[in-house]
């Protein structure tokens, strides 16, 4: 039964089981004007190599990094600014990040998290131990979808974890994680709340949405009668278009029925 448990037992118990004979040797140990002598220089050094085989070890790390909309991913704000802050937070705490993988979408789009995909991919093949954001609404706006994401961390044993703290595999931060995802959900409805309040607004006030038409004036009235008029949808306007050689604004020879619908609810026709 010994020899079973020696065998099986790890290199890190093995060494504390040892540090720990050995300092208990050394205290029995009897020693002159033991009274009026300072601690042994060895005790502290026993203490210490205790102390030292008892700190975590390193974790392998996938960082994940997300921004919401691809203007701040090319202008930089966002992804660069998030993956260096995860490689300083893993190098101030002895942690190997293997890599990061990134995504511009929305934090209430799980589907659509693809790379968040990929590194849970690997996580739950072994090649990882952590997750790591920057912050837990980087990994999720969504409370249904933090829930499914604790779940499987859980189940394939990793660890969803940010840099303030937050980590799936210590059950009392896990109440602290329900919270901060809660409000990362509350303010993700109400940035949406606010948008389609402004741009309800914006239409009222006769105000035109998004950006200026490239189509020529002219093209874009004779869209609008094809369709008021006419009564046709935006894929026979697309037909209408190229039997007439109608040129695109790239000066291209084929119509598309996603153009022709933006154009018409930008004009307000649709």
């Amino acid at each position: 039964m010994t020899t079973a448990m020696t065998r099986g037992a790890s290199g890190k118990s093995t060494a504390r089981a040892e540090a720990l004979r050995r300092a208990l040797a050394e205290r029995d140990q009897p020693t002159a004007d033991a009274d009026n002598q300072p601690r042994r220089s060895d005790d502290a050094g026993a203490s210490q190599e205790v102390a030292e085989v008892t700190t975590v070890a390193p974790q392998r790390v996938i960082g994940y990094v997300r921004v919401s909309t691809q203007h701040q991913h090319v202008r930089g704000y966002g992804l660069r600014s998030q993956q260096d802050y995860l490689q300083q937070w893993c190098q101030r705490n002895g942690h190997q990040l293997l890599t990061v993988t990134s995504d511009v979408m929305s934090g209430g789009k799980a589907e659509q998290l693809h790379g968040r995909a990929v590194a849970i991919n690997a996580l739950e093949a072994g090649m990882a131990d952590v997750l790591l954001v920057r912050a837990l609404d980087r990994a999720t706006r969504d409370q249904l979808d933090a829930a499914e994401l604790f779940k499987r961390a859980e189940r394939y044993g990793w660890r969803l974890m940010d840099c303030d703290g937050a980590d799936s595999g210590e059950p009392g931060q896990r109440l602290v994680a329900d919270v901060r995802v809660a409000v990362a959900a509350e303010e993700r409805r109400r940035i949406s709340q606010r948008t389609r309040e402004g741009l309800a607004r914006a239409k009222r006030e006769g105000k035109r949405l998004g950006r200026p038409s490239t189509i020529d004036p002219l093209i874009v009235q004779e869209i609008i009668h094809l369709n008021i008029d006419e009564g046709l949808g935006p894929n026979k306007i697309c037909q209408w278009l190229d039997e007439n050689e109608i040129a695109t604004p790239g000066g291209g020879c084929r119509w598309y029925p996603s153009t022709i619908r933006r154009l018409l609810t930008r004009e307000g026709v649709a």
